[in-house]
């Protein structure tokens, strides 16, 4: 039984359906979660967003049913001529590589250090623009041929989410040169990114069930990484508000807590004032992943 609903749809006055091949797709799909945005790639407007819940399960089967449904129903996903389309995958199974260290051919044996990986799973890469690293990730050959059906005459850009936050928390206009933490809470996982002027010091996933199971993890990051909770700057991006038990938690350990905002490269019309700024960043981030 295909089990979805739509959690939000934002959609810009400036969206224009004669225009398509000069717009990019965004897609980021993870267990719980598929979500989309549109950006015109000549004025960097964001012009539609929408998110889905898609259930519970990481069955592929399961998952390309919903969103064949979904794009049966749906009036602009069928279309192939975008200007460019690209796929990013919310999962634990990616490790990142230094650059120097490197070689295509050894995908499989650096996942090997990091996450379990099976026999339905291809093996991805994207090399960053910067800090020098490669970013290896899994994700079911299913999965991923459906997607290439939809578009057979585009290259699908395929990514692991990270590859977004990565790029995208150096280049905001407030990102900090001290050494700083950014946390981006997913609904059942948090992946935590910590910068020194810039410079990619520590990048992890977890998962976690309760705000403490949360809090533990960024105090030990903390810890290891020489921040101080009552001083260094914390930036929250995702699933999280002001008003959640998982903030209070935090906010009663770690002190310089912000929310982090929207990247300044893309424009937002007032349609999008509804979502907060520090949603969606994994989406947008997809910008800069070129």
């Amino acid at each position: 039984m295909v089990d979805y609903h739509l959690v939000r749809k934002v959609k810009s006055s400036k969206f224009n359906v004669d225009y398509l091949s000069q717009y990019s797709l965004y897609f980021l799909l993870g267990k719980q979660h598929f979500k989309f945005c549109v950006v015109d790639s000549k004025s960097s407007d964001c012009l539609l967003l929408e998110d889905y819940l898609i259930g519970t399960n990481d069955q592929p089967d399961e998952t390309v049913d919903t969103l064949k449904v979904i794009f049966e129903t749906h009036h602009l996903l069928n279309a192939g001529f975008w200007n460019s389309v690209k796929l990013a995958f919310l999962s634990p199974k990616s490790v990142l590589v230094p650059s120097a260290m490197f070689d295509k051919d050894s995908l499989p044996e650096y996942l090997k250090m990091n996450c379990e990986t099976s026999e339905d799973d291809g093996f991805y890469y994207f090399k960053h623009n910067t800090g020098k690293m490669v970013n290896v990730f899994a994700a079911n050959k299913k999965v991923v041929g459906w997607f290439k059906e939809q578009y057979p005459n585009l290259n699908l850009h395929l990514l692991h989410y990270s590859s977004a936050l990565i790029e995208g928390v150096p280049r905001q206009n407030d990102a900090s040169r001290q050494k700083s933490m950014s946390l981006f809470v997913n609904i059942d996982s948090a992946e935590i990114l910590v910068h020194h002027n810039e410079k990619l010091l520590y990048c992890n996933q977890f998962s976690y069930q309760t705000p403490d199971e949360l809090l533990n993890y960024v105090l030990v990051v903390m810890d290891q990484l020489d921040l101080d909770p009552n001083v260094s700057k914390v930036q929250l991006w995702g699933n999280i508000s002001n008003q959640s038990d998982y903030f209070k938690t935090l906010y009663k350990y770690v002190r310089n807590l912000s929310f982090g905002k929207r990247p300044s490269v893309i424009k937002f019309s007032f349609e999008f004032d509804e979502i907060d700024e520090h949603q969606y960043f994994d989406l947008y981030g997809l910008y800069y992943c070129e």
